[in-house]
């Protein structure tokens, strides 16, 4: 949690107009005089709303206790599932203003998610994941193969089940939501968003499968970092053996989008956030105040947490690590903000692990990328002055 001291000489990203910055100690010329004094005062003030270091870990130590017990609880209950808070809550990155949902994934392992034929698994529900050139990255389809003998079933014998046109039996990601919606019907009105079903107000549920065999997608990303100062050795040999999950979402522009499963390497990315700095934490949390206080106006939802997330993740791998210090903040808020802008001006937001995925898709329309773009380019030319016109927590007033 502790910021990094290293001197070792990289060019990180600079804004237009100035010269690289091999190292922090050579950019005290290069950074306007009066953005340390606002960043050590920006530090301050979020330190004041909940973002010191106590309290962040004060966060991830309940939310991890949470999921251990309601693991415990479902497993008494003798359901096979495992249940992870992921998202603000648990990584401490958030503040009362901010009023993030609590967000829990309960994987099940009643059902053996096959990557290959030799997976199969005698007297287990088995689901063959199916993935070519004409499904988009990162989703994938699931065959129901029998219980019985390693064949693919052929009758629709579960209301879950549907038929492709090629003739496999599918098990589909719509009729899962559809069922877990009438179980929980009788405890509450029922809300839909994305791959959750919900009746819990401020909350947001999903049910998804694990995927414990190694995944191609999750290997390219790991030997694309090798070698690098962040993400670290230690936590690339972690991430190889994390399973990831599907869960019940489609692409929007899929022919098959409610049939689709997505694939979340959620433990990869929580291990990527526990691995933040205090500055990095901080940087993060500004990057959401901004995009619920601000972005929300001019595009609604379609601005999400985990934009702000993946602009940090790329943000930090190509930063040197000591870079990252309080009196640096509004700087390296501007190089987030720079890269936002560069996807921007090329339409894609790229996903951070899975190769080929644009998070712009389904989510913002190009007029509003546009919007967006003329914002983001005003906020840098004023260097970050609508900062003092935040009102979550009170951020500008205080």
């Amino acid at each position: 949690m502790d910021d990094e001291h290293d001197t070792n000489t990289r060019t990180v990203y600079c804004l237009p107009g100035m010269p690289a910055l091999p190292r922090e100690t050579g950019t005290r010329n290069k950074i306007p005089e009066h953005f340390p004094a606002l960043s050590i005062r920006l530090s301050e003030v979020l330190d004041g709303i909940g973002a010191e270091k106590f309290t962040v870990m004060e966060r991830r130590e309940t939310y991890l206790l949470r999921e251990r017990m309601e693991t415990i609880a479902g497993q008494l209950r003798r359901v096979k599932v495992e249940c992870f808070h992921f998202g603000s809550q648990s990584e401490g990155t958030t503040t009362p203003g901010l009023n993030s949902d609590i967000d829990l994934l309960q994987s099940y392992y009643h059902t053996n998610i096959m990557t290959d034929w030799r997976d199969w698994k005698a007297g287990m529900d088995n689901l063959l994941m199916l993935h070519d050139d004409h499904t988009p990255p990162q989703q994938y389809l699931l065959q129901v193969i029998r219980r019985d003998t390693p064949e693919p079933e052929t009758r629709l014998c579960d209301e879950r089940y549907v038929r492709k046109d090629s003739g496999q039996v599918l098990f589909s990601s719509e009729q899962w939501k559809k069922q877990t919606e009438q179980i929980n019907k009788d405890n509450g009105e029922i809300t839909k968003h994305g791959p959750s079903v919900i009746n819990i107000p401020n909350w947001d549920i999903v049910n998804a499968f694990h995927v414990c065999h190694p995944l191609p997608a999750i290997q390219h990303w790991i030997d694309r970092c090798r070698g690098r100062d962040w993400p670290s050795a230690q936590l690339l040999e972690a991430a190889q053996g994390a399973p990831c999950f599907l869960v019940p979402a489609g692409h929007p522009d899929s022919d098959y989008n409610r049939e689709e499963w997505r694939l979340s390497p959620n433990l990869i990315e929580r291990m990527l956030m526990f691995s933040f700095s205090m500055t990095q934490i901080k940087c993060y949390i500004v990057l959401k105040l901004i995009k619920q206080s601000v972005f929300s106006k001019m595009v609604g939802d379609f601005t999400t947490s985990f934009h702000c997330k993946t602009v940090m993740f790329y943000i930090i791998e190509k930063t040197h690590p000591s870079l990252w210090k309080e009196h640096n903040l509004i700087f390296l808020l501007l190089l987030c903000l720079q890269v936002l802008r560069k996807w921007l001006q090329f339409r894609k937001f790229p996903h951070y692990i899975i190769k080929g995925v644009n998070l712009f898709d389904g989510k913002m329309s190009f007029a509003q990328q546009s919007r967006l773009l003329q914002y983001v380019e005003y906020l840098m030319k004023s260097d970050m002055h609508d900062l003092f016109y935040i009102d979550i927590d009170k951020l500008g007033y205080r």
